[in-house]
């Protein structure tokens, strides 16, 4: 699941835009104003960003280009929505480093392909660049930028679920059901938090500040590494 941050001022708009996004599967995050927004990175890194040019207090191509000149977040895809009809609103959105533009009022099927137009073309250059991380499942070992560390059973089925979808969002209760194999609703987010934590520990460089098993704001967690799991070799009768 992909988390999109929509920042506008405008509570009906931020409704509208959340429920058309809702509706295609992606999680939502809101923010009214550009310091909500930049707060909410302090916790999370969306996917992509929906900005409203015109707020009071830092506008929307100010956010823009400081979250350009923020290297965790320079490389998201960032689409403005604007009520301006003139070229040179659109050009200045594009210049303060936007990579699409959407007039309002919108068409909610035009936002939505844009919006996995972006998370489609993102994700590739993310896998791309991203690194690998290698299971391996006879004993509960991993190996990620060439380091090799072992993980108790639980931390290494967590992360072997994780892998299983990587770049997409894994709520707590999802992976309570699935690695804990706990009917819905039993079972407490704090377990997986704790065994993240755990693993973080094991396979981060900076487990404060985690690069490849990310969280997203208290929703659940993403693993940003490309898998390679190591199939254990068959049995072979003599």
């Amino acid at each position: 699941m992909y988390e999109i941050l929509i920042v506008d001022d405008d509570a009906q708009m931020l409704d509208m835009v959340e429920l058309v996004l809702h509706r295609e599967g992606y999680s939502v995050l809101r923010a009214a104003t550009a310091s909500q927004a930049l707060n909410l990175l302090e916790a999370t890194t969306p996917d992509l960003f929906i900005i409203d040019v015109i707020m009071p207090g830092v506008d929307g191509l100010s956010l823009c280009r400081r979250l350009r000149e923020n290297e965790e977040t320079a490389h998201l895809p960032i689409i403005f929505l604007t009520g301006s009809t003139s070229t040179l609103g659109v050009v200045d959105a594009l210049e303060s480093g936007a990579d699409d533009y959407i007039r309002k009022p919108f068409v909610p099927r035009e936002l939505t392909a844009r919006v996995r137009s972006l998370i489609r073309r993102s994700a590739q250059y993310i896998e791309r660049d991203a690194p690998t991380i290698r299971l391996h499942r006879g004993d509960c070992r991993v190996t990620l930028n060439g380091r090799t560390v072992a993980l108790t059973r639980v931390e290494f089925d967590l992360l072997k679920y994780l892998c299983s979808a990587p770049f997409q969002m894994h709520t707590a209760e999802t992976l309570l059901t699935t690695v804990w194999r706990y009917p819905t609703g039993v079972g407490d987010a704090a377990l997986v938090r704790n065994h993240v934590r755990n693993i973080r520990r094991k396979i981060e460089i900076d487990p404060e500040r985690p690069a490849i098993l990310q969280s997203r704001h208290g929703r659940g967690y993403v693993i940003k590494a490309r898998p390679e799991i190591e199939v254990e070799p068959a049995f072979q009768l003599r």
